[in-house]
């Protein structure tokens, strides 16, 4: 196969993912403790398509991209740009240009902020590609949502396309087909270049890679390939149920300290896996746990369902902690009881801490279902980079506390 070039785009200022991008990039927010950015070129590496990557960034951005990547092995294969200033999908596309040579015929394109298993869907994508002569491929799930583009698909082509607009759940496509959404994977020949030209601006005021595709379809098949394992990270909750997206590896190599006066230090990546629950050290697990490498957790902590903890964090004694992504560096103090908290890198939160915890049915909801969330941004208390929380402070659902704000008295509800 000739060389095939990949373009990631992660260009935006994460807006909607505040307060946890006032103090880092959307692409450096941590899959199971790993950057999201990094976790798809990693899917990309391993699907053997990465012989060049091209980083789309927003300007002031590129160090910082960069750095998530040294000394990896696949580092001296990414060049990175900008888009400057942002005028859609296509225009984010159109920046990759330069970085495309005459011989290289066709190339990836993935948005930045997805997650899917790339490593089986690249090669077919690309096979189904080539077999239906297409001059661009696309992977869709099913299900209709204005937060994504919409789609008629049928055998194996899309007939429609149309890019984020309001539709009824319960709409379909057609009588025989179900709608389907873009994930933001695709493959397009060359002759994108000379059609994100001919775009022009939509409703939005924007360049949508979508009525790009739609003119490529005028002289070629447009292919698609289906997949039920998708989900798109948008929002803080988003990177909370993206946590279970993929299962971590099995805890039967886990290697740890423990003992009655250290409590529980992780050497490595350690996973309990749903369903377990297990006492060491007079710590106690009720996985799904994630606890990264070099976190230590202290005698008398309670940990679980669904928590994932950062490296070198530490969780001090007495302290219970549910339902909540607590990233890398961050502290909790002895006696508190963190629920449905999703908090940033280095926060500091002091002894005897409460959050106020949901409604019982939202508590007992299951987690199984990534594709409809049972719980919402105003369920969980979500915290900045770097935030300090003094002792006995109760925070009541519904808040974000910015990046860096010190808090020392007890919170008031507040719309999102």
């Amino acid at each position: 196969m000739k060389n095939m070039k990949t373009v990631i785009i992660a260009a935006g200022k994460g807006t909607r993912m505040r307060p946890l991008t006032e103090t880092r990039l959307k692409g450096s927010l941590l899959i199971q403790n790993q950057p999201l950015i990094r976790r798809l070129v990693e899917l990309i590496h391993q699907a053997k398509m990465l012989d060049e990557l091209i980083l789309i960034v927003s300007p002031g951005q590129e160090e910082e991209m960069l750095d998530l990547f040294k000394n990896q092995p696949y580092s001296d294969r990414i060049k990175i740009t900008t888009q400057d200033p942002p005028k859609g999908t296509a225009d984010a596309v159109a920046q990759a240009e330069p970085f495309i040579n005459k011989t290289d015929e066709r190339l990836f394109v993935i948005n930045g902020d997805i997650l899917a298993p790339l490593t089986h869907l690249l090669p077919k994508l690309l096979d189904h590609h080539k077999q239906l002569g297409a001059i661009c491929s696309m992977v869709v799930t099913p299900g209709v949502s204005d937060r994504y583009g919409l789609l008629k698909v049928t055998d194996g082509q899309v007939k429609d396309i149309q890019e984020k607009v309001a539709t009824s759940p319960s709409k379909k496509t057609s009588e025989e087909e179900p709608g389907y959404i873009n994930c933001g994977i695709y493959l397009f020949e060359r002759a994108i270049f000379k059609a994100i030209k001919e775009t022009p601006l939509s409703k939005r005021g924007e360049y949508e890679i979508t009525d790009s595709i739609a003119l490529l379809g005028r002289s070629a098949p447009i292919g698609a390939i289906k997949t039920d394992s998708w989900m798109s990270i948008e929002n803080p909750v988003d990177l909370f149920y993206a946590q279970r997206f993929f299962t971590p590896s099995e805890n039967q190599d886990m290697q740890f300290h423990s003992g009655i006066d250290i409590g529980f230090k992780a050497v490595q990546e350690t996973f309990f896996q749903e369903g377990m629950e297990l006492e060491l050290s007079n710590v106690f697990f009720k996985g799904p746990v994630l606890v990264g490498q070099g976190a230590l957790i202290e005698p008398g902590a309670q940990i679980g369902p669904n928590v994932w903890i950062g490296r070198d964090s530490i969780i001090e004694s007495g302290s219970s902690i549910t339902q909540s992504l607590i990233m890398e560096n961050c502290r909790i103090s002895a006696n508190s009881i963190v629920n449905f908290m999703i908090a940033g890198e280095e926060v500091v939160i002091g002894s005897k801490v409460v959050t106020k915890k949901a409604a019982p049915s939202l508590r007992e909801a299951k987690m199984e279902r990534l594709d409809k969330p049972s719980l919402d941004i105003c369920d969980f208390v979500v915290v900045g980079g770097k935030a300090i929380i003094a002792s006995h402070v109760v925070l009541k659902k519904g808040i974000k506390i910015h990046a860096h704000e010190a808090i020392q008295k007890h919170s008031k509800q507040k719309k999102k």
